[in-house]
């Protein structure tokens, strides 16, 4: 697949996310209580959680800076 393809099948899937995330919440009868559920989900999720996935988002990143990087060079 070369790079415009590529790019190409990228923008597709970005386009088909945003329809898809605000196709959903533009048809709801109130939009402001979709927002409200959606903010009060996030807000109910424990510090636990949030420390726990932004430590997995850490060991990831410096496995790409450690392992991923020093290969293109």
């Amino acid at each position: 697949m070369t790079v415009a393809e590529r790019d190409a099948f990228d923008l597709a899937l970005v386009v088909v996310a945003l329809a898809l995330v605000f196709g959903s919440s533009v048809t709801a009868s109130n939009p402001v209580a979709v927002a409200g559920r959606a903010v009060s989900a996030v807000a109910s999720v424990g510090p636990i959680a949030y420390l726990v996935v932004l430590g997995v988002g850490g060991i990831l990143f410096m496995a790409y800076a450690v392992l991923y990087l020093p290969t293109t060079q």
